[in-house]
């Protein structure tokens, strides 16, 4: 069952990314939004941040600062849509990732691709790999990896996190 707060983080998360520098141009060097480049950036972005600084998170500034993403006051920010975030909730430390997704399956199937690709030996989910949620062990701890389509203000999103049980470790952005 999905937490109301969680959902409500994730919304929380995809309004900011809306209206933070939504005018600036992308960063894709030529790629179309939507397109398969487009789509792959955004898998690269959650694979590099918040993959890569599972299970705990306390070098997701450090992680987030070397993908050339922007700090704001609302998280980690690539233009013109994406925002990054770890946040406490339910007993839960999460990294989020809010992402336009004008084909929602293409994203969510790219997403799942890049997890498969970078950890799939340590994926502990069915052998199908269709599922949106998917479990990995890393480091002896279950990380959970939910990937959901959201409609918000007349646009498709992906609302894409990373869940541990417990606190989140106090990392301090990389200076």
């Amino acid at each position: 069952m999905i937490l109301r707060s969680t959902l409500f983080a994730a919304f929380a998360v995809a309004v900011q990314a809306s209206t933070v520098n939504s005018a600036v141009a992308g960063s894709e060097l030529g790629a179309e939004k939507g397109d398969a480049a487009w789509i792959a950036l955004r898998a690269q972005i959650f694979a590099q941040v918040c993959m890569g600084s599972a299970p705990d998170f306390s070098d997701v500034d450090a992680k987030a600062k070397a993908a050339g993403l922007q700090q704001t006051d609302s998280g980690w920010h690539m233009p013109p849509e994406v925002l990054v975030d770890v946040l406490e909730h339910d007993s839960f430390c999460s990294c989020f990732m809010t992402m336009q997704a004008p084909d929602q399956g293409a994203m969510i199937g790219a997403l799942h691709g890049r997890l498969m690709q970078d950890y799939g030996a340590s994926f502990s989910g069915p052998d199908s790999g269709l599922s949106a949620v998917a479990p990995f062990q890393i480091e002896d701890q279950e990380v959970v990896s939910i990937l959901e389509p959201r409609d918000f203000g007349g646009e498709t999103w992906v609302a894409a996190r990373l869940s541990v049980f417990g606190s989140c470790a106090q990392g301090e952005a990389d200076e």
